[in-house]
């Protein structure tokens, strides 16, 4: 699907905590009390009939990083690897879902997969930061190199929510865009995908 997340992400990078820890620090998925800020994943398309939506609640993975590197702007350590299970992505139909598995091959690839291999700070502000992440997104078991701008923003002094969109053209990925109705009804190969992802450290 698109050329990201979330994603497709996905979703990916390190945040600015309070403190003087030096060493690395884990963030892995996290929860919320308000359903406002609750990690989500949502695909949009388009096709000859109308235009269809698929969604999903699941973001798996974990970023790595030394907090103190995030208080300024520029390159940035990290370690990342954000996973989204294809099986989770649903929209308000049943045959649509079918198709969109297929089309993503989710037998043999059951996840979207995005590792982040940079990382660069470009605008800090009092709640956080706007990150550019460079990196590999697998989808349907084709991989490319992707750019990725991620919003942090602080939810409490252990947790955050990362927000960010991309546009992914299904072909790129060696994805047939679905069709139904005995191919009377085909959706566009250029998909948008936003996410939003709330991680904390234990």
């Amino acid at each position: 699907m698109r050329h990201v997340v979330v994603a497709l992400l996905l979703t990916l990078l390190v945040l600015p905590l309070d403190g003087g820890a030096a060493d690395n620090v884990r963030f892995t998925p996290a929860t919320s009390a308000s359903s406002s800020v609750a990690t989500e994943v949502v695909i949009q398309g388009t096709s000859t009939l109308h235009d269809w939506k698929m969604a999903g609640s699941a973001i798996d993975g974990a970023i790595e990083t030394n907090p103190e590197a995030w208080r300024a702007a520029g390159d940035k350590p990290a370690r990342a690897v954000v996973s989204i299970p294809v099986a989770s992505l649903k929209s308000e139909h049943k045959k649509m879902d079918a198709l969109m598995q297929e089309a993503l091959k989710a037998k043999t690839n059951p996840e979207i997969r995005y590792e982040i291999g940079e990382a660069t700070v470009t605008k800090l502000s009092a709640e956080g930061f706007v990150a550019r992440t460079k990196g590999k997104l697998t989808i349907a078991g084709t991989t490319r190199e992707v750019t990725i701008d991620v919003t942090a923003r602080r939810l409490d002094d252990n947790r955050y929510v990362l927000t960010g969109e991309a546009p992914i053209r299904m072909p790129d990925y060696g994805i047939k865009p679905p069709t139904a109705m005995l191919g009377t009804v085909k959706t566009a190969p250029d998909v948008k995908v936003t996410f939003r992802w709330v991680v904390g450290r234990p």
